[in-house]
């Protein structure tokens, strides 16, 4: 009697974590990439002063951080992706890659107040990150490290991400640190977010407590 009892919470708590795995993967996946190095970027080497991004791995660069000018960094999607950004008011109407705080949600519901989604179309190609002169620099990133919100293109169809940005002060130099994006299309993400270890954590426990059950079985038997 006792055996059955527990053979019966065993295959309760097993279905209860796979099921809560199950429920879990199916609210989102986040994939994150994480470079051996930072990525630099700025005219502090030829090889930065045009630094490509490919966030999914597919082969194909979805924005770039440009710094043709030594003074100047901006992001500039490729295609139709986009970059968050803050508009000035008129008459400027300066487009800045807007730093969204941790933990803030990234979607088609973030572009509000000041805040719109910018692409390459003329004339800005794009967000600035900062630009300096002798006089100071305009933009948010001056000693910054934050999230800058993206939405491209897998397929045809939109995801949404984060890229982690460290930038120098007073200087539109920095490093590209690391990015994520949520797998599954039109599905916002926390700037910030990087894959949950729970649900992983859960199936595994869920495969011992099975390798448990069937050693116990086994060793009834014999």
């Amino acid at each position: 009697m006792r055996n059955r009892q527990r053979t019966v919470w065993c295959l309760y708590v097993l279905g209860a974590a796979v099921a809560f795995a199950s429920a879990a993967h199916g609210q989102g996946s986040i994939a994150y990439w994480q470079p051996q190095t930072p990525l630099g970027y700025g005219a502090v080497h030829p090889s930065t002063i045009y630094r490509e991004l490919d966030l999914n791995g597919d082969g194909f660069i979805d924005f770039a951080i440009d710094s043709t000018f030594i003074s100047f960094a901006a992001i500039v999607p490729a295609g139709s992706n986009r970059v968050l950004a803050w508009v000035a008011p008129p008459p400027d109407l300066d487009r800045l890659v807007y730093p969204v705080p941790e933990g803030s949600m990234i979607g088609s519901h973030s572009a509000q107040d000041s805040l719109t989604w910018v692409d390459s179309a003329a004339p800005t190609r794009g967000a600035g990150i900062l630009a300096c002169t002798t006089l100071g620099c305009i933009g948010f990133w001056s000693g910054l490290t934050g999230y800058a919100g993206v939405e491209f293109r897998i397929g045809g169809v939109t995801h949404y991400g984060w890229v982690r940005l460290q930038t120098f002060t007073d200087a539109p130099y920095g490093n590209v640190l690391d990015w994520a994006y949520e797998t599954q299309p039109g599905v916002p993400i926390l700037a910030g977010a990087i894959p949950e270890p729970s649900t992983w954590a859960l199936l595994l426990g869920g495969g011992v407590l099975l390798v448990w059950f069937r050693r116990k079985r086994n060793d009834g038997r014999g």
